[in-house]
């Protein structure tokens, strides 16, 4: 008697394939992706209401808050760039390639893989919660994009509905190994897909 096969609708693993919970290998989000500026483990309900942070750029030189995750002696140790990305721009877009939500890891790798000019920059988006005091809590998510070889930034993945802009720091420590898919993965990217991308996440297939 064999268990049903238990399926992402929202990952694919590294051949392209639905990724299957307990079987399928791959850089997918977990919660050890997400540090929060409170020092505590990060919970689920804590990512329902990330968003750009407020008050930028002023945020980013008087918020003590925000300093201790992306501070010279943060959080996030050995920041060494921080840069607000918007969309990618029509000449830097790859029409040729399938960019996934919530799987910005293959993304930058896929697009570097195609776009020899491309590298990939290893590091964190940075959140606030908005569902707390302005400056309060910030939340960063281990996240990858690439570089142009004049230096610039582009960022493939596809934003959050509600985001057109992102806060990427470059840091080390932000490398990430292949792993299973478990359950509380998969559990974890269906509720980021709901809050992040709520009209596509009422689709019931991959998009």
């Amino acid at each position: 008697h064999s268990h049903p096969k238990i399926m992402s609708k929202r990952l694919l693993d590294e051949s392209g394939q639905a990724a299957e919970v307990g079987q399928s290998i791959g850089r997918f989000l977990s919660f050890e992706d997400f540090i929060s500026s409170e020092g505590v483990s990060v919970e689920e309900e804590h990512l329902r209401h990330l968003g750009f942070p407020r008050d930028w750029p002023a945020v980013y030189s008087s918020s003590k808050t925000l300093k201790s995750l992306i501070g010279k002696r943060g959080s996030l140790s050995g920041c060494k760039r921080v840069a607000v990305a918007g969309e990618p721009l029509p000449e830097e877009k790859v029409p040729s390639l399938e960019f996934r939500p919530l799987q910005s890891f293959a993304n930058a790798e896929k697009a570097a893989r195609a776009v020899p000019s491309l590298s990939v920059v290893r590091g964190w988006a940075v959140y606030e919660r908005l569902d707390r005091e302005p400056g309060a809590v910030f939340v960063a998510e281990r996240y990858w994009w690439n570089s142009l070889p004049d230096g610039r930034w582009v960022d493939h993945s596809p934003r959050p509905e509600a985001l057109q802009q992102l806060l990427l720091a470059q840091a080390d420590g932000s490398e990430k190994a292949p792993a299973l898919l478990g359950p509380r993965e998969a559990s974890l990217v269906s509720h980021l897909y709901e809050w992040r991308f709520p009209s596509q996440a009422k689709q019931p297939k991959l998009q």
